[in-house]
């Protein structure tokens, strides 16, 4: 169940080394949402499952703590209950994009999973991400079930490889976005439909097209906004704030929703809430129409009667 399963980071408190907060939402189709719907079971299926969560996480300590569990419909590409396909193999929070290509340009797929993580990408290159213990057949399915979307270096015998075809199969089976890149042939059959990119001449030209093309299309787009945002807001250096604040201020065709999420939850990270970060933040809020976001400097003003406890 794994694949339907999103965890929704809420807040972060630094008290007793920190603790953050997390809404669990579970990813139904809408014909069994409205069964339970009708049968006034959300409610109480919420609840139980917050006491399975619970329970799993005693002796957990502190530092990570469930605030609710949401069950919420939806009419996107539900992973089959009981596939539970581990997705260890991808960077938390990044955009899933499966990398389907033929060994001989094994390097072009590696250079270019190396420039995409600049932009909040994280690419599953065949052989370079499967670890030695793993069966890699078992691997590579569990990265075809958990991927946002794949791009396909189309070279003249990309047919011609059944292993390169069946990627994109399952991916289309998946109703997942294909983007085929065309290294010497233009994409075939069912993704024949995709207008193909160009080749570029290096990988990192070819990582900032890949993305223009993950930001404009409707299938891909809400998805990486949001992932970027979280890995904004989750940052755990300035560097990295900075990194995919840079990213979302170049971003082509981002609805308001997205800053708007930025805008609202940037102070409850304190590590990204300094002044050279709000000096990057801030022209994409006022670009937007939101006000700017300042350092708040607690007063030290307290009354000699207060009585605090040690």
């Amino acid at each position: 169940m794994d694949a339907n399963i999103d965890e929704v980071w809420l807040s972060h408190d630094n008290w007793n080394g920190g603790i953050d907060t997390y809404n669990i939402v579970l990813k139904i189709p809408t014909d069994l949402f409205k069964s339970l719907k009708r049968r006034n079971a959300i409610e109480q299926a919420e609840a139980e499952l917050y006491k399975c969560y619970a329970d799993a996480m005693r002796g957990e300590g502190e530092s990570l703590q469930i605030a609710s569990v949401i069950i919420r419909p939806t009419t996107a590409d539900v992973t089959q209950l009981g596939n539970n396909y581990n997705d260890r193999m991808w960077k938390p929070g990044y955009f899933r994009l499966f990398i389907s290509h033929l060994s001989e340009h094994k390097e072009s797929a590696s250079n270019l999973k190396e420039c995409l993580q600049n932009f909040g990408i994280d690419g599953f290159v065949a052989h370079e991400d499967i670890t030695p213990s793993k069966e890699w057949e078992q691997e590579i399915e569990a990265a075809l079930f958990s991927l946002d979307a794949l791009c396909a270096i189309v070279a003249p015998a990309f047919k011609n490889s059944n292993w390169c075809d069946q990627e994109v199969g399952i991916a289309l089976g998946r109703k997942k976005m294909v983007f085929p890149i065309k290294k010497g042939r233009n994409p075939y059959g069912f993704f024949g439909k995709y207008q193909a990119l160009p080749n570029q001449r290096n990988a990192n030209d070819m990582a900032q097209e890949l993305t223009k093309a993950i930001c404009v299309n409707e299938f891909t787009r809400d998805e990486y906004f949001t992932k970027l945002v979280n890995l904004v807001l989750n940052a755990s250096s300035e560097t990295t704030a900075l990194k995919f604040i840079q990213v979302l201020s170049e971003a082509v065709y981002m609805d308001k929703q997205y800053v708007s999420l930025l805008h609202d939850n940037f102070a409850s990270n304190l590590t990204i809430m300094k002044e050279n970060v709000l000096e990057a933040v801030n022209p994409l809020f006022q670009k937007y129409g939101l006000n700017e976001l300042q350092i708040v400097i607690p007063s030290n003003n307290q009354g000699d009667d207060i009585d605090l406890p040690f």
